[in-house]
């Protein structure tokens, strides 16, 4: 067996075991930002982009595995029209999708 295919079978469990680990903040942040589309859509429409609800940062605090689905708590830095900069420490409740993480209930 040449060097290179060993080196690949040796990496497949760390792969495998990576896809079917906890999210990342990337991940959290990304399902925040989609469970905000279509309040954005809404608010966009009536103030334009100032209307935006954006998510500045996500810091992951830690996640416990909750059935099929992962329970973290995250540090939250959001822009909000009319109120401005927030940051605030959430729960949120994600599991995976075929389009990625996402909130659930």
């Amino acid at each position: 067996m040449n060097q290179t295919l060993r080196a690949g079978l040796m990496l497949l469990p760390l792969l495998l075991l990576t896809a079917c680990g906890e999210p990342a903040e990337a991940d959290l942040k990304a399902a925040l930002e989609h469970d905000l589309k279509d309040a954005n859509a809404v608010t966009t429409s009536v103030m334009g982009d100032s209307g935006k609800i954006e998510i500045l940062s996500v810091k992951k605090l830690g996640c416990d595995k909750a059935g099929g689905a992962w329970q973290c708590t995250v540090d939250v830095q959001s822009r909000i029209p009319l109120v401005g900069d927030k940051r605030q420490t959430r729960q949120l409740k994600v599991a995976k999708a075929d389009d990625g993480w996402q909130l659930v209930e």
